[in-house]
């Protein structure tokens, strides 16, 4: 008898300390099985934003485009076709902004502020020669240029429309708020750079 009675008292501490420990854990807003765990938390968000700060290029979007430049030339009907097929990458460079972040935390809440670059692109030269597709006639040296540069600025321009820039900055903004909200941070708010 006295054994069950010593059981039972034990039940009713064991269920006491879990009430106990589940209100403090309500209270804090901190799920009760933390107070059991190794905080390593702080170390992981620092390993993590030095990776990020190493990293200095983001692609946010990337755009595939192609210009046909048709020039007058003696030769095949008196034309000259070339196709130019593009690929540009649309982001920021972090190399020259070496405080982009802060994470403020107050009463607890971590809010995390961005000040990111302007998109740009991050590679300027994104018409490949070797994949340029004639389509008739022949062009000479200095008239193969012009109209590569021709083509670069038209598919420069389109790249850099402002449709473009606003779904990569989209998508940049999806991004850093899913890495700092990953990092425990409550908000993120950005800004950006003109």
């Amino acid at each position: 008898m006295k054994r069950w009675s010593f059981l039972i008292s034990l039940f009713k501490a064991v269920v006491v300390v879990a009430v106990v420990l589940w209100l403090y854990s309500w209270w804090k807003g901190t799920p009760m099985l933390r107070f059991f765990q190794k905080e390593e938390h702080m170390e992981h968000t620092a390993t993590v934003l030095r990776g990020v700060e190493n990293t200095h290029r983001w692609v946010f979007l990337t755009v595939e485009d192609e210009e046909a430049v048709v020039r007058d030339h003696v030769g095949y009907n008196g034309k000259v076709a070339k196709i130019f097929p593009s690929f540009y990458e649309l982001g920021i460079d972090l190399k020259n902004s070496p405080d982009w972040y802060e994470i403020q935390e107050r009463d607890g809440v971590k809010t995390a502020k961005l000040t990111l670059p302007a998109i740009t692109l991050l590679n300027d030269n994104g018409v490949n020669a070797a994949k340029v597709i004639n389509v008739y006639g022949n062009a000479d040296r200095s008239e193969m240029m012009q109209m590569l540069m021709e083509a670069q600025n038209s598919l420069k321009a389109r790249a850099l429309s402002t449709a473009n820039i606003l779904q990569a900055k989209s998508n940049a903004q999806t991004f850093f708020t899913r890495l700092f909200t990953s990092l425990g941070c409550t908000s993120v708010e950005i800004t950006w750079e003109r």
